[in-house]
């Protein structure tokens, strides 16, 4: 992703500017409109929960998997529920194999840091099973199939799709050790709450939500607010914009407005796998 913004000619950086300066932009959006969202969930088989999420030409399959382990020392009674991303090649020749790179890994933190911060997953209801002794780990796997701009609320969507679709085997400790009851936990019984990640993005003085793919390559900044339906969980900036106290008071009340609105529209708990 070195000097990435060389894919953009200067003619097409200025269209896309001026066009800003006017409340329009080169797909027909306003300034505060999503692309669609497609979702789709509880498609891999194999996995323990799993979503397909498309906004607009951004698409990520996400799967969850889990294993039993020790807890950590500092939280004896608690379980882990992490998130992971990895850039397919597939998805856009801007993408190389190799080892996570810098947006990979800010990917994977911004989703994760939304969901953790928000209390979404019940670590210590639900994922210790015995303190100090066994708790559930969960690994939720991002795969970009295709970059379209804005990877961050794509992906926290089809994370929380991924959870709210979990059917996970049910474990109990005995004194023969770890054995199954033959019951399942589901998306209620792990998911506490809906954190939205938002993302909006600065070119020269115009703020706007959810860039697409040549916005965000010309962009001179990115902020992500996570909100949960009543309150802010994380804010995290990249790139060199700078964002004002005004700005920020100002986006952080658009991200409530719209993270209400996708809760209501996207309504997620209807991927919830309800046990035969």
């Amino acid at each position: 992703m070195e000097n990435v913004k060389r894919v953009i000619s200067a003619i097409e950086r200025k269209y896309i500017s001026d066009n800003l300066r006017k409340d329009k932009r080169i797909d027909g959006r306003d300034l505060w409109d999503y692309r669609d969202f497609s979702v789709k969930a509880d498609l891999i088989k194999s996995a323990e929960g799993s979503s397909d999420v498309s906004l607009g030409e951004s698409r990520i399959i996400s799967g969850l998997k889990y294993e039993v382990g020790a807890p950590f020392p500092d939280t004896p009674n608690e379980g882990v529920c992490t998130v992971m991303a990895e850039l397919l090649p597939i998805a856009s020749p801007l993408f190389e194999r190799g080892p996570p790179n810098e947006q990979s890994i800010e990917l994977a933190r911004v989703v994760d840091r939304g969901i953790r911060h928000a209390d979404c997953v019940q670590t210590k209801k639900k994922l210790c099973i015995k303190e100090k002794e066994a708790v559930y780990i969960l690994f939720v796997d991002m795969y970009v199939m295709n970059y379209g701009g804005n990877l961050i609320d794509c992906g926290g969507v089809g994370a929380l799709a991924s959870l709210i679709s979990a059917h996970i085997p049910e474990g109990e400790i005995t004194e023969e050790g770890l054995k199954w009851t033959g019951k399942y936990m589901n998306g209620k019984d792990i998911v506490n709450e809906l954190p939205f990640a938002i993302t909006f993005a600065k070119i020269d003085d115009t703020i706007f939500l959810d860039p697409n793919l040549s916005e965000e390559l010309i962009s001179d900044g990115r902020i992500t607010i996570s909100v949960s339906e009543n309150k802010v969980t994380s804010i995290q900036k990249s790139g060199a914009a700078t964002f004002s106290i005004e700005e920020i008071k100002m986006l952080t009340k658009k991200a409530m407005e719209k993270g209400k609105k996708l809760r209501k529209d996207l309504d997620l708990w209807q991927y919830l796998v309800k046990e035969d």
